[in-house]
């Protein structure tokens, strides 16, 4: 007799753990939206020389902190009546320096890169989001942001901007061969720019893995 009881609760149990494992997926499918196809980016800018000469001096190194207008190197030139001149070149920004090319004494061409540098304090996280949920996506949404690097800590932001075009715009490859005369259909991705409140002091820098949950409704 117990045993004709104990199957039937069994089973009801079992329909509404699966119930409410159901309602949950439904739930947080509505209400949330999550990928980790999402990195830290910033604005990366090279430094570069504008004419051929010599490299005379290098006044930056890696990790340095330069303000706009901050020398970064030199080079020497001659014009064409022979006179030597020194050109100065300097950070189109404020920032920091994440890499460092130029050796004193090499010869230099116009646009050879000598420096990269980024603002750190103005990060923002890139999120890859599936076409068919982009709908959903709205600027000035809350986003909960995870780094790879620095896991258990969750930051805050929001949606500040949907790009209008797909990343596959943006490949140098095409995802299909339009020629051939078959076509098959790839499932898109929008980038989608999110705006943090702050990294709360830790050392993130451009590249770094996330994942991000974005607030729907």
């Amino acid at each position: 007799m117990r045993r004709l009881i104990l199957i039937p609760t069994l089973v009801v149990v079992a329909l509404f753990a699966i119930a409410a494992g159901v309602f949950y997926w439904i739930y947080n499918s509505y209400t949330f939206y999550s990928t980790d196809d999402a990195q830290v980016t910033g604005q990366i800018l090279s430094v570069s020389s504008p004419q051929a000469g010599t490299l005379s001096a290098v006044d930056v190194k890696l990790g340095d902190t330069v303000t706009a207008g901050q020398a970064i190197a030199s080079i020497s030139t001659v014009a064409a009546n022979g006179e030597k001149t020194t050109l100065t070149i300097t950070s189109p920004i404020a920032g920091t320096i994440i890499q460092e090319n130029g050796i004193q004494g090499q010869s230099v061409t116009p646009g050879l890169a000598l420096a990269q540098v980024t603002d750190l304090n103005n990060l923002y996280v890139t999120a890859y989001v599936d076409e068919n949920q982009i709908a959903n996506v709205k600027q000035n949404q809350d986003v909960d942001v995870n780094v790879d690097a620095f896991s258990g800590t969750t930051y805050k932001g929001h949606i500040k901007q949907i790009v209008q075009a797909t990343a596959g715009s943006f490949s140098l490859l095409p995802s299909s061969d339009m020629t051939s005369g078959n076509y098959t259909k790839v499932g898109q991705r929008v980038p989608v720019i999110i705006s943090v409140d702050g990294f709360g002091g830790n050392d993130i820098v451009p590249g770094m893995s996330t994942k991000v949950t974005i607030h729907l409704h």
